[in-house]
């Protein structure tokens, strides 16, 4: 009938409170042996809120904070981070947060087969939750490595917000279209982590597809994910990044062979007959002229070969 994503805790009640009150102890003392040493360097009425360590802007603030007592080598912020990752994530969990999950779809390649004698004809169709994209209508023909360029928006509420599903389908008019493989991106625990929210270009991805008949990937997808807030002032919004294929362009590659130098003499006489040969691919081979009768290793050509592709 459905699924449902928890954190579960089997704990010893006593155990559990004598963590907490160990707890508590430990960050008065850290706390009250910080203001002490504050004290001593002339900082008065230092003090540390707990509560800026559930974002990295606000450890970046308490970093800053501490960075008067010269500790930074401690790691104080990082370490109370750690300590204090239980009790980030209840309030966390408590607060409900209106998002907007935006997914870039790059590309794909190494795409299994769906049909006889070819290549499959693939397409996205990725959901979130009750929402879906089909791109059905804009299949690629034939193509095991194809191109999407394209990004797709979810409005989302967390905690509760349900992984995004990536099909990626293989189009068949006649006989009905075949399921090539899935992804399945869980969002919370990109969400839930203070790293993961803090970094300014989110990663790209490589991400395998599966098929329920087997456990051999069926090829692989690139894509980087965002989670924005849905409401901000203007101008704040995150920038739309444009990943439409580009135009194919033809380029000239010019390669300017000098002098050489160090070259083996081959003949009987102590000579060589130098030449040089270039490769684009294996069969696009150009040639520079021969310099004849080189007796010292260092033949001269000044010539310049193009390749256009």
């Amino acid at each position: 009938m459905g699924k449902f994503k928890a954190v579960i805790e089997v704990e010893v009640r006593k155990e559990k409170d004598d963590y907490t009150a160990e707890k508590v102890k430990l960050f008065d003392d850290m706390n009250k042996a910080l203001a002490s040493l504050a004290e001593s360097r002339g900082l008065k009425n230092f003090s540390l809120d707990l509560d800026e360590l559930e974002t990295i802007e606000g450890r970046e603030k308490m970093e800053d904070k501490l960075e008067p007592l010269g500790i930074r080598h401690l790691k104080v912020t990082k370490i109370l981070a750690d300590i204090q990752s239980d009790e980030i994530l209840q309030k966390l969990l408590l607060k409900s947060s209106e998002c907007i999950v935006r997914v870039y779809m790059i590309n794909a390649y190494d795409l299994a087969s769906r049909d006889i004698g070819g290549f499959s004809d693939p397409y996205i169709k990725i959901s979130c939750g009750d929402q879906e994209f089909d791109e059905r209508d804009n299949y690629v023909l034939d193509d095991p490595k194809p191109e999407f360029g394209k990004h797709f928006d979810f409005p989302v509420v967390f905690p509760g917000c349900p992984p995004i599903r990536v099909d990626i389908m293989d189009y068949d008019d006649l006989f009905g279209d075949d399921l090539i493989g899935t992804s399945w991106i869980d969002l919370e625990d990109r969400y839930f982590l203070a790293e993961w929210r803090a970094l300014a270009d989110k990663p790209v991805e490589f991400r395998q597809i599966y098929h329920p008949s087997s456990a051999v990937s069926q090829g692989v997808f690139k894509c980087w994910v965002e989670i924005n807030p849905a409401k901000v002032a203007p101008g704040d919004e995150e920038p739309l990044w444009d990943i439409s294929a580009k135009p194919h362009e033809e380029f000239e590659v010019r390669l300017v062979v000098w002098d050489t130098k160090d070259i083996k003499m081959m003949d009987e006489e102590g000579t060589s007959d130098v030449f040089i040969r270039c490769f684009f691919d294996s069969t696009n081979a150009k040639e520079t002229d021969c310099h004849y009768r080189c007796q010292t290793g260092k033949a001269s050509f000044n010539y310049r070969l193009l390749f256009r592709e």
